[in-house]
């Protein structure tokens, strides 16, 4: 089991250069944040006012994303430790949240995200740069 962030899972669902790399690790087992949820909802949007991807598309694929059995956790937990992260390495507090929950639950980080890939390694996570 990985922690996977939206980044990747952006990547997977919209077919992006690279994105069967995601899949094949998502077989193994991912878990992420409900944070998730609504920024691949956003970037999905960004895409449909875009003209990139029909609207119909991205409803399958947030059903998908809600139904499926990707195990999506509470952030609460999370976010005070994420801030004290997010101040101390200048990133975001989003970000920061993956990598938290990677931290606590003692997995491998997956995401696109090159800034994210570096704080994460300096705290002690395990990267997968897809």
């Amino acid at each position: 089991m990985r922690v996977i962030d939206s980044s990747a899972l952006i990547k997977y669902f919209t077919r992006e250069t690279g994105w069967e790399r995601v899949r094949d690790l998502m077989l193994d087992g991912v878990m992420t944040v409900d944070l998730a949820i609504k920024e691949v909802a956003n970037a999905l949007w960004r895409k449909i006012i875009r003209g990139e991807v029909d609207y119909n598309i991205v409803l399958t694929i947030m059903r998908t994303l809600l139904e499926e059995a990707i195990p999506i956790i509470d952030q609460r937990k999370y976010v005070i430790r994420a801030l004290e992260l997010a101040v101390k390495y200048r990133i975001t507090v989003y970000d920061a949240i993956f990598i938290v929950l990677a931290l606590e639950q003692n997995m491998e980080l997956i995401t696109s995200d090159d800034a994210q890939a570096d704080v994460a390694g300096k705290v002690g996570v395990r990267v997968i740069l897809v």
